[in-house]
């Protein structure tokens, strides 16, 4: 509960910031309509994990490891001022790995508010850099695939494992525009995020001995982005 007023508080926060350039704009005359805009936007994208805890529990059972790096879709709402430009992203991402009959999927959900100052502005292409604020769940199954299932008998069916964390990262960020005088303008993310909760794993179903979690792990994220 802690975590999710925390990210609700910056969104207040980001949408005030929007509402009080909204307010100056409208008090002043642009000297050049591309510098401003807000609209919808889609992307894709990936991010690259320092390191997973649960990895070597999972290599110590003779089980895969998670891959370190996944691929992200992303949308979102870009708002973009004389000064400041920001976003609302929700992002979602997953992976698997499989060796032998033993396999794992990672899946999991961002939502991301940054926040950055415009260094350079300019009718065909800008620079912008500032922070990354995310709130992060991931889903890990585990199963075994040589295993079968029988209907009859489905108590008898415990082939898979399915646990849970939830984590919160801040971190540097800067983004690209370019092509911003053309129909299609496009945006590259770049941002490296730091892991501040401890994430331990959990299981909606079951308790967990020796649980571990994944604090201090931090990412690197990378994006490109049709505006």
């Amino acid at each position: 509960m802690k975590k999710l007023l925390l990210v609700l508080a910056l969104s207040v926060s980001l949408a005030g910031i929007s509402q009080t350039e909204t307010e100056t704009e409208t008090k002043t005359t642009t000297k050049n309509e591309s510098d401003s805009f807000r609209n919808f936007y889609i992307g894709i994208g990936g991010t690259v994990q320092s390191k997973y805890n649960l990895n070597e529990k999972l290599s110590s059972a003779g089980l895969p490891t998670l891959n370190l790096t996944v691929a992200e879709f992303t949308f979102g709402w870009n708002s973009f001022q004389e000064k400041f430009s920001g976003d609302y992203e929700f992002g979602f991402f997953g992976g698997r790995n499989d060796a032998g009959n033993e396999g794992n999927r990672l899946m999991g959900f961002n939502l991301r508010l940054r926040q950055h100052y415009n260094i350079v502005n300019k009718k065909k292409v800008a620079f912008t850099g500032g922070l990354n604020f995310v709130y992060t769940t991931n889903q890990v199954d585990v199963f075994s695939r040589n295993s079968t299932i029988d209907m009859d008998n489905l108590g008898a069916t415990t082939n898979v494992l399915t646990i849970n964390n939830q984590m919160f990262y801040i971190g540097p960020s800067v983004a690209l525009y370019v092509f911003r005088d053309m129909k299609f303008p496009l945006r590259l993310n770049l941002g490296y995020e730091l892991a501040l909760t401890r994430g331990r794993w959990k299981s909606d179903f079951s308790s967990i001995n020796n649980t571990i979690g994944e604090n201090g792990n931090n990412r690197f994220v990378f994006g490109i982005t049709l505006l």
